[in-house]
C-alpha cells in the first residue's frame, strides 16, 4: 500500500482546484477545503492517501462518476474525479459545518423528534442512491455533515460509494469496508451489500441518537462484528425507556439480522418512521425510573382483646383488596387491555391479515388509495397508525395502495364542447379550448383531444380540446385573365357569384378579361358572397397624329413616345416624311404599327 501522509496544503489539482486548508485526515483519506478557481467557489477535496498497488483506477473513476449523479438536498454532492500524483481524489460540496459524530460527543444523546427528523432527512437521501443503484454500507454519525443554520436539508449524507471507488471490485464483498459498530451482519458472513445493509446501519444510527450509545461495542471491532452476526440487538427502552414503544419497535425491525425482515430500502424505511409516534412516553418525562423506594408496611395494632384485633385485621384485609380490585379494574379499562399498533406496512394484500393475526389483531380493508410509490396492493396506510394505541385483539383498519391515481381521457369527438368540459372535469383535467375549422363536425362540436382518448393521465393533468368553428371559410379562385365566362364558372363552382363589373384599359390583359378581382386570390369568403370584377377593354386608343413634312427621326421620336410601334422607310436621303401608313387623326389601339416613308 502507498501511502502520503503529508500535508498538501497549498497545492493546484489540476490546474483549478487549490488546496487552501486541512479539514480532517484519517487513515485513508485527508479532507481539504479548497477553493475552485475556474467557477470561482469553496469546495471539499478528498484525497485518497492509501492507495493499493493493485487499485483499479477505471473502476473507481467509473464509481466516481455514478455517485456524481446523485442529485438530492440530502447527499453531498460530487462534481468532479481524477488522479494527482497516484492518488486518487474527488471534488465535493463544501458543508460548513459540523459532523453528526461532533454533535454527539457534546450531547451524548438527541430528543427523540430530533433524533426521528435528522434519521428521516438521512434515509431520503439513502433512497436517492438505492434509486441509483448504489449502496452506501458505511452509514455512521461520522459521515454525516450538519449544515449550519436552518432546516430541511441540513443533514448532509456523504462518501457514497467510497470504498467501493477506492478498492475497486476486489474487497466488495467483504465486511472490512464497513465500521464494525453499525455493520450490518451479512456483511459480515461476506454477503454482497443491498439497501437493506443500509437500512440495518441506519436502524443502528437511530438507536444511538435515542440512546446515546451503539448495542453492541467493545475493543475488538472482529469481536461487535461477530455479535452483529450472531445477537439481536436489544430493546433501546432499555436504556432509555422514555422512547415510545412503536418506535423502539421499529429500531428493532429495521435492525433485523434477517435482511428480508427490514425494511426493503431507506424509503420503506422512511415511510414506517415518519407514521411512528415520536412523543417520548409521559410517565418517563425522558428520565430514567427512580429507583424502587422501600415503604414501611407494618401495621401497629393497640393492645386489646385478640377478638377485636381479627376483626380490624380482617376489615383492613378487605379494604386492601376492594382497593387493589378497584386499581386493577381502573388499570384494566384506562390501560391494561391497551397496546400499541404493529407495523402493518409494506406488507401485501396476502400476507397483510396473517401478519396481524399473529400478533393477535383483525384486520378491516377500507377502499384503498392512490399512490405514486407504494405498489398495488400493499398496505399504505393503517388506523390505528404505527405505534398508537389499541385494544388487545382489536381491528386495525388497512389501505391497500390502488397505484398511480390514473384517469382515462374519455371519447368526445362529436360532444357539444359543456358536455365534453363536464366529462373532463370529472378528474380536474386542466383544460384548454383551441377552435379551428371542420369540413367534419358542426360548430360548437369536439373535434379531437390531446392526450387521445383512451391515454391514461393523472389527475388534474393538461388536456387539450380541439372545437370546431364549423366549415372552413372558402377562398376566392384566381380569376385574372380568365374571360368574363370562365370567371363566372370558377366562382359558381366555389359558391361564389359574380358582383360588380367594371372595365379598364390594359396594356397586358386581353380585351374582354379579367385584370383584377376583389376579394383577391387566396382571399376567405362565405358560400353566396359576391366577388366585383375588372374586366380589360383591351390597349387604350391613341390619337394618331400628322407627321408629314416632319424629320424622320423626330416623327419616329413623336409616334414611339405615343405607344406606336414605328417602322420606316426611306427614298430620297433628305430625311423628310412625305407619307404615313395611318391617317392623322384616327384613333388605333396603344402599341400599334405604323409606317412612315421619307426622301
Amino acid at each position: 500500500m502507498t501511502t502520503a501522509t503529508g500535508d498538501l496544503t497549498g497545492a493546484l489539482i489540476e490546474g483549478r482546484y487549490r488546496l487552501e486548508r486541512l479539514i480532517a485526515q484519517g487513515g485513508m483519506a485527508a479532507v481539504y477545503e479548497a477553493h475552485d478557481d475556474r467557477l470561482e467557489r469553496t469546495v471539499a477535496v478528498k484525497m485518497i492517501t492509501g492507495v493499493d498497488a493493485s487499485m483499479d483506477l477505471e473502476a473507481f473513476t467509473g464509481e466516481a462518476r455514478t455517485i456524481a449523479r446523485l442529485s438530492h438536498p440530502n447527499v453531498v454532492a460530487v462534481f468532479d474525479q481524477g488522479v494527482h500524483e497516484g492518488m486518487p481524489y474527488v471534488v465535493m460540496e463544501y458543508v460548513p459545518g459540523t459532523t453528526l459524530r461532533e454533535l454527539l460527543n457534546r450531547r451524548r444523546r438527541l430528543r427523540i423528534d430530533e433524533a426521528v427528523e435528522l434519521c428521516g432527512q438521512v434515509l431520503e437521501g439513502l433512497q436517492a442512491a438505492h434509486d441509483a443503484g448504489l449502496v452506501h454500507r458505511d452509514i455512521k454519525p461520522e459521515n454525516i455533515l450538519l449544515k449550519k443554520g436552518g432546516k430541511g436539508d441540513r443533514v448532509k449524507v456523504v462518501d457514497f460509494g467510497l470504498a467501493e471507488a477506492v478498492h475497486g471490485g476486489a474487497r466488495r464483498d467483504g465486511p472490512l469496508l464497513a465500521t464494525a459498530a453499525y455493520v450490518a451482519p451479512e456483511l459480515v458472513s461476506g454477503s454482497p451489500a443491498s439497501p437493506a445493509s443500509d437500512v440495518y446501519s441506519t436502524a443502528i444510527l437511530l438507536y444511538e441518537l435515542l440512546t446515546g450509545e451503539v448495542p453492541f461495542d467493545g475493543p475488538d471491532p472482529g469481536e461487535v462484528a461477530q455479535r452483529h452476526l450472531h445477537e439481536d440487538i436489544p430493546s433501546p427502552r432499555r436504556a432509555a425507556p422514555d422512547i415510545p414503544d412503536g418506535l423502539a419497535q421499529l429500531v428493532m425491525l429495521a435492525a433485523s439480522r434477517d435482511p428480508a425482515a427490514r425494511p426493503v430500502d431507506a424509503g420503506a424505511f422512511a415511510r414506517r418512521l415518519g407514521a411512528v409516534d415520536a412523543t417520548p412516553v409521559a410517565t418517563a418525562a425522558g428520565q430514567l425510573p427512580r429507583p424502587t423506594r422501600a415503604v414501611q408496611t407494618t401495621m401497629v395494632v393497640p393492645g386489646g382483646t385478640g377478638k377485636r384485633s381479627w376483626k380490624a385485621l380482617i376489615t383492613l384485609i378487605a379494604i386492601v383488596v376492594l382497593l387493589a380490585a378497584v386499581a386493577f379494574a381502573g388499570w384494566w379499562i384506562g390501560i391494561g387491555r391497551y397496546t400499541s399498533a404493529p407495523s402493518l406496512l409494506d406488507q401485501d394484500a396476502e400476507s397483510v391479515a396473517a401478519y396481524a393475526e399473529g400478533r393477535g389483531f383483525e384486520v378491516e380493508f377500507d377502499d384503498g388509495g392512490y399512490s405514486e410509490t407504494v405498489p398495488v396492493d400493499q398496505v399504505l396506510a393503517q388506523d390505528p397508525g404505527v405505534g398508537e394505541r389499541i385494544r388487545s385483539g382489536g381491528t386495525i383498519t388497512v389501505t391497500l395502495s390502488l397505484g398511480p391515481e390514473r384517469y382515462e381521457v374519455p371519447s368526445l369527438a362529436g360532444s357539444d364542447e359543456d358536455e365534453a368540459l363536464d366529462a373532463l372535469g370529472e378528474f380536474g383535467a386542466d383544460v384548454t379550448v383551441e377552435r379551428e375549422y371542420s369540413t367534419e363536425y358542426p360548430e360548437g362540436q369536439v373535434v379531437s383531444t390531446s392526450p387521445e382518448a383512451g391515454t391514461e393521465v393523472k389527475s388534474g393533468s393538461a388536456v387539450t380540446v380541439v372545437v370546431s368553428r364549423g366549415e372552413p371559410p372558402l377562398e376566392v379562385p384566381d380569376l385574372v385573365g380568365k374571360d368574363e365566362d370562365e370567371a363566372e364558372e370558377a366562382l359558381e363552382a366555389e359558391g361564389l357569384e359574380v358582383g360588380d363589373e367594371t372595365e379598364r384599359y390594359s396594356d397586358t390583359i386581353p380585351e374582354g378579361a379579367v385584370i383584377e378581382h376583389s376579394p383577391g386570390s387566396g382571399e376567405p369568403a362565405d358560400y353566396g358572397d359576391e366577388v366585383d370584377l375588372v374586366i380589360s377593354e383591351g390597349p387604350e386608343p391613341v390619337e394618331v397624329p400628322d407627321v408629314i413634312g416632319m424629320d424622320v427621326d423626330d416623327a419616329k421620336e413623336l409616334l414611339e413616345e405615343l405607344g406606336f410601334e414605328v417602322k420606316t422607310g426611306q427614298i430620297w436621303f433628305t430625311g423628310t416624311v412625305f407619307d404615313q401608313s395611318k391617317d392623322p387623326g384616327e384613333e388605333v389601339p396603344k402599341g400599334s404599327e405604323i409606317w412612315i416613308w421619307a426622301r
